[in-house]
């Protein structure tokens, strides 16, 4: 009887060796954690199985750097949505940098800042609206979204920090707000597809190298407001054949 049995278990353990190895599917799963800056009551959670990252609460997002990121940098390449409360007063510092996932972002009108690198290298980004209740847009906010080809900047924004659209090599057209007083140093620099830009009476200072290779640009007005025009403003820009 020992005997049969154990030809049995030898037998079927010959049989499972035989049969195709079929892998299980990685389980879903979800991590989360604060995000909040300090004193602010702002938590995150985010989706394996969906790419989505979810923003909760109220009050500004901490701000983080290149030798701290964000708690959900780990997953920057798996991020293809984020959902955002409208209680949110602000993105920190590198809150979303290389993201290269990520297509597209509603910002809620409770946002007043976007910090430097917010969104720098988000290369999937197609197009951004930022609401008049942002009064300023950070240093590289926008840097090296190399899909981006629309870009409405609302009313409420005084400035456009440096290098805030720095080599957007597709973005093609750009609304100012009437409230922006400076375009800082190389903002829209190599956006090589940039055509159609309004710089609105409200402006008073272009920065260097502004506008510096933007080779699809024709024609721009500089309004009477503008009192200063740093060096290489417009510097490489080859089909502009008019300037008012």
């Amino acid at each position: 009887m020992k005997k049969r049995l154990f030809s049995l278990l030898l037998a079927l353990a010959l049989l499972c060796t035989l049969l195709p190895q079929v892998a299980l599917p990685a389980s879903a799963e979800t991590y989360s954690g604060s995000c909040g800056a300090e004193g602010d009551n702002l938590t995150w959670s985010f989706d394996t199985e969906t790419g989505l990252l979810t923003i909760t609460g109220s009050g500004a997002m901490a701000d983080y750097d290149w030798n701290d990121y964000a708690p959900w940098y780990d997953s920057h390449e798996s991020i293809t949505a984020v959902s955002l409360p409208h209680g949110l007063t602000s993105f920190g510092s590198y809150a979303f940098n290389d993201c290269e996932a990520l297509t597209g972002v509603t910002i809620p009108n409770s946002v007043t800042s976007i910090g430097g690198y917010a969104f720098c290298n988000c290369s999937a980004l197609t197009g951004v609206t930022i609401p008049n209740s942002v009064t300023s847009i950070g240093n590289y906010a926008f840097g090296n979204c190399n899909s981006l080809t629309n870009v409405i900047i609302g009313n409420g924004v005084t400035s456009i920090g440096e290098h805030a659209f720095f080599k957007c090599s597709t973005l093609a057209s750009v609304t100012i707000g009437n409230g922006v007083a400076e375009i800082r140093y190389m903002a829209f620099y190599n956006c090589r597809a940039l055509s159609d830009v309004t710089i609105p009476d409200s402006v008073t200072s272009i920065g260097g190298y502004a506008f510096c290779n933007c080779s699809a640009l024709t024609g721009v007005t500089i309004p009477n407001s503008v009192t200063s025009i740093g060096d290489g403003a417009f510097e490489g820009c080859s089909s502009l054949n008019s300037v008012t």
